[in-house]
């Protein structure tokens, strides 16, 4: 299966770029080609399945990022595509997951809501790395792989779409 991992992020080397990474790996170690792209690096629209995150400054989601959705919507809606955020209000529990939705993942899913296969929510850090985002991200986009080929498999049902 071809991927591209799409994202954006102000900080070099950090969260968001390591969790890409560690999605890349597991793809390539389950044997699917992984393009990793920033938005404004993606012009073929060729990939079986598009991973599209952002991590949350100032409280939304990169502007790069949700633009890229808003203006590719009728491209990706031929696609399967998959959304993520990272960030820390994940450490909220219940009432944090009613916020990310509402103010972090809504933006990125309504352009491509019909698309969408599923969405996750990694927790961020600020200083030192946590290696349980590795685990996390890795499982993750096994199982949106996993998805996406059973959906395959059985064409002709409709795709579901996880929701917060």
């Amino acid at each position: 299966m071809k991927i591209c991992i799409v994202y954006d992020t102000k900080r070099i080397g950090k969260a968001t770029e390591r969790i890409i990474k560690w999605m890349a790996a597991q793809a390539e170690d389950l044997g699917h080609n992984a393009d990793i792209r920033k938005p404004s690096e993606v012009g073929n629209f060729g990939y079986e399945l598009f991973i599209v995150g952002s991590p949350i400054y100032y409280e939304k989601p990169m502007r790069s990022v949700v633009d890229f959705l808003r203006s590719n919507s009728e491209k990706l809606s031929k696609n399967k595509v998959a959304l993520f955020v990272i960030c820390m209000a994940k450490l909220f529990g219940g009432h944090g997951l009613k916020y990310i939705n509402k103010r972090y993942i809504k933006p990125l899913l309504t352009p491509v809501e019909n698309s969408v296969v599923d969405i996750y929510i990694f927790k961020g850090w600020l200083l030192k790395p946590d290696y349980k985002q590795e685990t996390e991200s890795k499982d993750w986009l096994q199982s949106v792989v996993e998805m996406v080929l059973n959906q395959e498999r059985s064409m002709g049902k409709e795709s579901d779409r996880i929701t917060i």
